[in-house]
């Protein structure tokens, strides 16, 4: 960095970028948490979830979990509230969705796993409430 300006300037950009990818990512989470719990926006809903879980040797319970961490851990990476913890949960469940689910085609889940990745690295951005709690400290 050639100054203290450039780097401030630098640091706000790459915090802005960073609350935009969580953003996007959240979304997706939120999406399939919901979809795969109550059917919303296309999902498939809990039962044929399960159904499909059960078929790739996954429990109901698992199939519960990841509906539900997808959802949950979806809303905090939104809100920027754990969302280091929210990258590891989302960097596993699609590990998994690429070697089982999706072991042909597996650009879609591998690009939301390095997504997570950045997140994990960098945390959540200017605008999050781990930001805010940090400050409080």
């Amino acid at each position: 960095m050639c100054c203290s300006i450039c780097k401030k300037i630098h640091q706000t950009a790459a915090g802005w970028s960073v609350v935009l990818l969580r953003f996007f990512i959240a979304w997706i989470f939120i999406k399939a948490g919901a979809g795969k719990l109550f059917g919303f926006m296309g999902g498939p809903g809990m039962d044929n979830f399960t159904t499909m879980m059960s078929g790739l040797g996954f429990s109901a319970t698992m199939a519960s979990f990841v509906a539900w961490s997808e959802l949950i851990f979806g809303i905090f990476f939104a809100a920027g509230f754990l969302a280091r913890m929210a990258a590891v949960g989302f960097i596993a469940i699609m590990a998994v969705a690429i070697i089982k689910v999706h072991p042909t085609d597996y650009f879609y889940p591998a690009t939301v796993l390095m997504s997570s990745l950045v997140i994990l690295h960098l945390g959540a951005g200017t605008f999050s409430l781990d930001k805010l709690l940090a400050r409080k400290k």
